[in-house]
Order: C-alpha cells, then sequence, then structure tokens
C-alpha cells in the first residue's frame, strides 16, 4: 500500500510483475573426502568427495566426526564460533573438541576450504591419537552457473518434482561473493566484533565499518557510502512499563544524489537500523533519523530495543 502518490515518471507496466517466481541457490549437501589426522599439520584441506574435475567447491562445513583408531571410539568436533565446546565456566560435558575453517584461493582457479582442529582434548593429552575424520559439508559450484547459464537455459525439470509444468530462470545467475583475504581484512573484522558502539557515531568510522560488510567491489554500494554525510547522536530517556529506558537518537544525514532514488534510501535506512541494532549496547534502545539533503527531508524508524548478547 502506497502512501503517497507513485512517481509519474518512474512507470511500469505489466511486464515489471511476474508471477509463481521463486529465488534459487546453488548450494546442496554431500560429503568431503576423510581426513587422516597425524598432528604433523596444524590444517587440512576439504575435499568433496566423488566430484574431483567437477567444478565443486565447498560452501561450508557442517558436521565432523573423528574416528580413534587405538580405541574405536567416535568423537564430535562442534564449530569454534558456536561456543558449545568444554573451556570455562566449568562445562564438563560438553564437547572437547572443536574446528573452524579457512577458506583462499586455490591453485586450479577455485576457492578451497581449510579445516583446522583443537579443543580441551587437544591440550590435556601429552599424546594424541592417529585419527580419521569424516566430514559433512555444503557445496556449491562457485562460479560456473554463472559462466554456464543465461537466461532461460534452466530449463529442465527433476523427475521429483510434481505438479510443475515447466520451469525458467529470468536472469542470469549472480556472481558467488568470497571473503576478502587481503588488506589485513580479518584484523579489522576482529575488531569490530566488540565495537564502541558510540565509536560508530562518526561518518567516517561508520562507513568503514560498513565496508566490512561490502564484498561487491560494486561502484554503486560505494556511492552509498561516500553519501554518508555527518552522524549525530542524542541521549534520550523514556518512561516505559513503569521504569526509565535510556536510549540514544542517531542522525544521520545522507546526500540524496549518492542513492537510486527514495526506496534506495529507504532500503539504506533499513538496514542502517538493523545495524544499529544488532551493536547497540545491551541497556540502551536505539531509534534512528535519516535526513536527506538537499531536500532536507526526515524519515524515522521506531525504536528498537538491541539483539546483542549479553555475553
Amino acid at each position: 500500500m502506497l502512501k503517497h502518490a507513485y512517481p509519474s515518471d518512474q512507470r511500469f507496466s505489466k511486464d515489471n510483475v511476474r508471477l509463481f517466481c521463486a529465488p534459487v541457490i546453488n548450494l546442496f549437501a554431500l560429503d568431503a573426502e576423510p581426513i587422516l589426522i597425524d598432528h604433523h599439520e596444524t590444517e587440512y584441506r576439504v575435499v568433496p568427495a566423488g566430484h574431483q574435475g567437477e567444478h565443486v567447491e565447498t560452501y561450508s562445513v557442517d558436521a565432523v566426526e573423528s574416528f580413534d583408531h587405538v580405541t574405536a571410539e567416535r568423537y564430535e568436533y562442534v564449530p569454534f564460533a558456536t561456543f558449545r565446546h568444554r573451556g570455562g565456566m566449568l562445562r564438563h560435558e560438553s564437547p572437547e573438541r572443536y574446528f573452524h575453517t579457512r577458506v583462499r584461493p586455490g591453485m586450479d582457479g577455485l576457492h578451497e576450504t581449510w579445516l583446522i582442529l583443537g579443543g580441551h582434548a587437544w591440550e590435556s593429552m601429552t599424546d594424541l591419537p592417529e585419527e580419521s575424520v569424516s566430514l559433512r559439508v555444503t557445496g556449491t559450484n562457485g562460479m560456473l552457473p554463472r559462466k554456464g547459464l543465461r537466461e532461460a537455459r534452466l530449463d529442465e525439470l527433476a523427475e521429483s518434482t510434481p505438479n510443475v509444468a515447466g520451469v525458467r530462470n529470468l536472469i542470469a545467475p549472480t556472481l558467488p561473493l568470497y571473503p576478502p583475504t587481503g588488506d589485513r581484512f580479518q584484523w579489522r573484522v576482529l575488531s569490530h566484533l566488540a565495537p564502541n558502539f558510540l565509536s560508530l557515531m562518526n561518518a567516517e568510522v561508520l562507513r568503514g565499518a560498513l565496508a566490512l560488510y561490502d564484498w561487491t567491489n560494486d561502484e554503486l554500494n560505494r556511492r552509498r557510502l561516500s553519501g554518508i554525510l555527518h552522524v549525530s547522536q542524542e541521549l534520550l530517556e523514556e518512561v516505559a512499563g513503569g521504569a526509565v529506558d535510556r536510549g540514544v537518537l542517531i542522525e544521520i544525514t545522507l546526500d540524496a544524489h549518492a542513492f537510486s532514488g527514495d526506496g534506495d534510501v529507504m532500503l539504506f535506512g533499513e538496514l542502517l537500523h538493523r545495524f544499529f541494532e544488532l551493536y547497540a549496547e545491551i541497556n540502551l534502545f536505539t531509534k534512528l533519523v535519516i535526513v536527506t539533503l538537499p531536500a532536507q527531508a526526515r524519515i524515522e524508524w521506531p525504536r528498537s530495543k538491541t539483539q546483542r548478547s549479553p555475553l
């Protein structure tokens, strides 16, 4: 529902509306080749099983399980980022092993995933046993869909697709976005894991923080970020439910010429609204106001409580 009259200079017709459409994501489940852990290496390359030379990359490692050749016992490795492994806070019942992954370009042009293992068990044992590790991963074809498919080329139905007469893609597949690997990117991301919220109340710092999450190298996105002209903040106190809530009013001034229209500004503002919601202090609510120049138009978002974890 439109709150204002639709601009007459932005015309659309029935050709701009499509029914029965759904996004398609090039991801699929598969197993990886077993890895023999001899503890002479710090990381091990993940190779999708049965897909040598088929342009298959590892998108994510979903499950890791090891088999001890001496005791015939099986052990689960949990993702390091979930913090479910044993270590601190006397969580003796938690898994003693964890894993994390690293992605880097390979010699054949594909991106390779490397597995790093660790945990309390590795730190407490004096003689680490030889293990075989099995992995369940999510795979992707990387750049292949973009190179091999064009509009209306994806037109074959799988055998288990009932009640569908036909299918075709409306646009060519988009390019995959890989994590940046240069220019000390990892260190800059680490510095942003626990940011000082008030330090983001600066246009230059905010532009740099948002640029960490833009992996597209797209000129339009760079223009949007450069369109952040000024950032200011004001502390607020509001009474809600018999208590006084503390918050911060964030006002961001944007150059309207850096955006393709009002809808583009609204979408960018919604992104900022979610961004501050995630990174605000846990005892503060946030209210975002966007001011566009030169029209001096104001767009306000409702207050939102942070979704940041206290730990």
